[in-house]
């Protein structure tokens, strides 16, 4: 059996059975309770669970092989200082949300959870419906209409059930909570599970191992902030053990859509601009965590999408990585704020968003760019051509109507993308070529 766990408030100490990152009672910030004095297990995984000692001891590990990313020397975009690119694209599926993954399914097994609920816009629901198919877990995954096509497709394809909603990411957490706790699921959200940090707190461990101490900065994207929460307490961790003798600066970059720490801090640059998805939160739980973590060791900067754009294309065509888009922030900040000795951490790989990539760079479309459903759509009659609409919606499986993907449809073959015919007097759907 393991350890069994308590989540503490940091602030007015009360404790929970259950994971959470919010004191419900006084708004402080919960952690995970455990043993951190215990004599240094020996630990015998690899990546992220090379770190057991400093992570939750539970009884069942759910891993597929996270962490120990590369950390990958520049040699074209930052000639005169040395920079890092700490590469989590490299990770299972593709994303650091792997990390936290692990850690948080690992803990719902171990706990005997019978499935999982998440709210995500993208890698967290894909790192989730994996994590839960090597566990033997269902997982239902709860995602803005905005969500990448390409992340929606990985999450079915990993067996998850993807619930597409017209909400924003701060309401569906909201929601999500509400539904994991009256139908007893696990609740497996990034921003409101606190083991999603336990797991992404390594990165600070591993940077620190491969460079042999720590950087003096680092630079993250901020979106919710979780990460650079996570980063804040890992190497807050490794100072407090006197394991570096100093703290890296945090600098968090943002997209001027969306200058939510920024504008805290007087630093405001908005634009018209649409944030990339992953960096759209409005108020997200950790927010205040996030602010006082920023005031403590860090800076924000604010870059626009043609200053993203030419960072992701240089990382390609310079540095032969192929990156998120919304990763691209931290070379356009670190381009807008540079400082030596620096990593700049990459969320994920680019495969997670190639249409993101290519819409801004004006590249032709073999067709249009279409919404997540109408994308599944089409993929389903790629693979099945000649279905009906009832067909089509239970190959979908997602959670809307049959009048809904009806609707789709039509508007489909109104886009020119799908051709309808008439077989037997039944109407039948096909991809146009």
């Amino acid at each position: 059996m393991t350890e069994l766990l308590v989540f503490k408030c940091t602030r007015c100490g009360e404790t929970y059975s259950e994971p959470r990152v919010k004191c419900p009672l006084c708004g402080g910030f919960v952690r995970a309770e455990y043993s951190k004095s215990r004599s240094r297990r020996e630990c015998t995984g690899t990546g992220v669970w090379k770190y057991c000692s400093d992570l939750p001891p539970l009884s069942k590990i759910v891993s597929l092989g996270e962490g120990n990313t590369p950390l990958v020397e520049s040699t074209s975009v930052a000639r005169e200082l040395r920079v890092y690119f700490k590469d989590e694209g490299r990770n299972p599926t593709g994303s650091i949300r792997d990390r936290a993954a692990s850690v948080v399914v690992s803990h719902a097994t171990s706990t005997g959870a019978k499935g999982v609920v998440a709210a995500s816009d993208g890698n967290m629901a894909v790192s989730v419906a994996a994590y839960s198919a090597r566990a033997g877990l269902k997982a239902v995954i709860h995602a803005p209409a905005w969500i990448d096509w390409e992340k929606a497709l990985l999450i079915k394809v990993y067996g998850g059930s993807l619930v597409v909603e017209d909400k924003s990411i701060d309401v569906l957490v909201r929601e999500v909570e509400e539904r994991a706790r009256e139908k007893r699921l696990y609740n497996a959200t990034s921003t409101w599970n606190t083991l999603s940090i336990e797991g992404l707190k390594t990165l600070a461990y591993e940077i620190v191992g491969q460079l042999g101490k720590a950087p003096r900065a680092v630079y993250v994207p901020l979106g919710s902030g979780l990460t650079y929460l996570s980063l804040y307490i890992g190497f807050r961790e490794l100072a407090e053990r006197g394991l570096i003798s100093r703290t890296p600066l945090l600098v968090g970059v943002e997209h001027c859509g969306n200058p939510k720490y920024a504008e805290h801090f007087g630093v405001s640059s908005k634009c018209r601009e649409e944030a990339y998805p992953g960096l759209r939160y409005s108020t997200p739980l950790i927010y205040d965590f996030v602010v006082s973590a920023i005031a403590e060791t860090g800076e924000v900067v604010v870059v626009t999408s043609r200053e993203t754009i030419r960072a992701a294309k240089a990382l390609t065509s310079s540095e032969g990585l192929f990156t998120e888009i919304s990763s691209a922030v931290s070379l356009a900040g670190f381009h807008r704020y540079p400082l030596d000795e620096a990593v700049l951490v990459l969320f994920g790989h680019g495969l997670k968003s190639a249409s993101s990539y290519t819409r801004p760079l004006r590249r032709r479309f073999t067709e249009p760019f279409v919404g997540v459903t109408k994308r599944l759509i089409i993929e389903v009659l790629k693979s099945k051509p000649g279905l009906t609409g009832y067909e089509v919606w239970r190959s979908l499986g997602l959670n809307i109507s049959p009048q809904a993907v009806y609707q789709h449809l039509k508007e489909l073959a109104e886009m020119g993308l799908v051709k309808v015919t008439t077989e037997s007097g039944v109407k039948k759907y096909y991809v146009a070529r």
